[in-house]
C-alpha cells in the first residue's frame, strides 16, 4: 500500500506539471474539460487522486501531453508533434549565407501565426540572405513565423518555408498555407466549407486558443504553401 501512495503521489505531481506546460489554469481546466476545482484543490491537499477518466480526458484536449509521462512517467512530458517532425529541418544560424542571392531566399519579413495586420512584399530590399540545402526548393522563399496560433507544429520564431499557389482550386485541405489579404497575412490551415466550398473556405488555427475564419475565396491576394519549418539550433 505504501508503494500505491508514492506512485498516486508522482502521478499528482505530474498532473500539475502537466497543467503548467499545458499553460492552463484550474478555472480553464474546469471550462474546457469539466474538472472542478474542488476537484483540484483535493488532489492538491492528496485527499484523492486523478482519476483516470479525468486524465483521458486531459489528454484528449491537450495533446500537447505525451500520454506514457502522465500516466507513468516513461519518456518526456511532451509530444514532438507528428506533423511537426514531417516538416521540420534542423538549420544552424551559418546555414543562413547573409548578402548570398544563391538558393532559397530568406526575407527579412514575418508570416503572423494570428491575425496581427501585415503587409508583405518579396523585393530584393527585403533580402537577408539565402539558404542553399539538398532538401530545400531553391525557389521557394524563406519568411520568419510569428505568434502562437500554430503552435505546436510551428512556434514563434520558426522560419518556413513557402511555394506560391497560382490556381487557387489547387488547394489541399488540410494542409498549411500563408494566406496573403488585402491587410493581413496568416499561417493557417485551410479547411473546407461544406455549405458552400466555392465560395469559402476556413481558416483554422492549431492552438485552440484560436477560433476558425471563414474566409471568401475572392479576398485571398496571394497564396503559399508551407513546404517546411525550419527551426534554427544554436550551440552553446
Amino acid at each position: 500500500m505504501e508503494n500505491d501512495k508514492i506512485i498516486l503521489s508522482e502521478l499528482a505531481k505530474r498532473f500539475f506539471k502537466a497543467m503548467e506546460l499545458a499553460e492552463v489554469t484550474a478555472y480553464k481546466l474546469e471550462q474546457d474539460i469539466g474538472i472542478k476545482q474542488q476537484t483540484l484543490t483535493k488532489i492538491k491537499n492528496n485527499l484523492q487522486q486523478p482519476s483516470r477518466k479525468a486524465l483521458d480526458k486531459f489528454l484528449a484536449f491537450y495533446t500537447s501531453i505525451n500520454p506514457a509521462w502522465l500516466l507513468s512517467g516513461v519518456g518526456e512530458p511532451v509530444l514532438i508533434d507528428q506533423e511537426r517532425k514531417e516538416k521540420e529541418i534542423d538549420i544552424s544560424p551559418s546555414d543562413i549565407r547573409e548578402g548570398v542571392y544563391s538558393g532559397a531566399l530568406v526575407y527579412n519579413l514575418d508570416g503572423t501565426c494570428g491575425t496581427a495586420e501585415r503587409d508583405m512584399i518579396f523585393t530584393n530590399d527585403n533580402v537577408i540572405g539565402s539558404i542553399s540545402l539538398p532538401e530545400i526548393n531553391p525557389s521557394s522563399k524563406i519568411v520568419r513565423a510569428n505568434g502562437d496560433s500554430m503552435e505546436p507544429v510551428i512556434f514563434d520564431g520558426d522560419k518556413v518555408v513557402l511555394h506560391q499557389i497560382y490556381n487557387f482550386d489547387e488547394i489541399f485541405y488540410g494542409q498549411i498555407y500563408l494566406i496573403l489579404l488585402e491587410e493581413y497575412r496568416m499561417i493557417k490551415y485551410i479547411r473546407k466549407y461544406e455549405p458552400d466550398e466555392d465560395n469559402y473556405i476556413i481558416l483554422r488555427s492549431r492552438n485552440k486558443e484560436y477560433d476558425d475564419i471563414k474566409l471568401h475565396r475572392s479576398k485571398i491576394k496571394k497564396l503559399f504553401v508551407v513546404e517546411n519549418i525550419l527551426s534554427v539550433k544554436t550551440q552553446l
